[in-house]
């Protein structure tokens, strides 16, 4: 029998940790003092902790508690109840990609970095978070083909990236058919989607289509 498991570390890289980042980030193994200079350490070890968003709960309650917050009369306090009592304080219920989520997202499982940037930015208490680059990696006890792989994330306002070790060998492995059948147009296809991705990441619609016109015009300026 084999295991697999997962561990990554990052940073949030902010002006200081504060209680709502404490709240957001408790579960990863949040540390305010390491590595300094406006970066805080974060977290997911295999076998000692696992975020969830039910941990995300519990540190947004004890925060809305501390804060004098009611969530409401419900019997049993969801996650968006309380984010929608913590919008109001922060006046940030009227903001469309918050509200979005709280409609829209699950809200179960492991708790995603993406929706907790969001729900931080909405929510700045001082802490004035620019962004969070995390770096992970999977493997198993037995050294199973394909088993083995690595991730990493950059969340900011302007720019979101993911990427992975399985997404490159997936390129690699569509070019190289496609190049060996001398089909070009599917080549051209698959780096076309790849740069769409990359594009997508970037914010701004207005930056993206500036862009995107730029990269057209390098590429063919630089043609060998």
């Amino acid at each position: 029998m084999a295991n697999n498991y997962y561990e990554a570390t990052g940073v949030l890289i902010l002006d200081r940790v504060t209680p709502v980042i404490s709240a957001l980030f408790g579960a990863f193994n949040l540390d305010a003092d390491y590595p300094g200079n406006g970066r805080a350490f974060i977290a997911t070890i295999a076998e000692t902790n696992d975020p969830q968003w039910s941990d995300v709960l519990d540190g947004l309650t004890a925060l809305s508690t501390k804060l004098n917050i009611s969530p409401g009369d419900e019997p049993e306090t969801t996650i968006d109840v309380v984010l929608e009592a913590l919008a109001r304080l922060f006046h940030a219920d009227q903001d469309e990609d918050l509200e979005n989520l709280i409609e829209h997202h699950p809200f179960e499982g492991n708790a995603d970095l993406e929706a907790l940037f969001l729900i931080a930015s909405c929510f700045n208490d001082g802490h004035n978070l620019v962004a969070i680059q995390f770096e992970g990696c999977w493997y198993c006890s037995k050294p199973r083909l394909f088993e083995f792989g690595g991730h990493t994330c950059f969340i900011s306002r302007e720019i979101t990236l993911f990427g992975n070790s399985a997404q490159a060998r997936e390129l690699a492995t569509d070019l190289h058919s496609a190049l060996r059948e001398g089909d070009l147009t599917i080549a051209a296809a698959r780096i076309t989607l790849e740069a769409a991705r990359l594009l997508a990441g970037v914010q701004d619609q207005n930056s993206r289509q500036e862009l995107r016109q730029r990269i057209a015009e390098g590429l063919l300026q630089n043609q060998d």
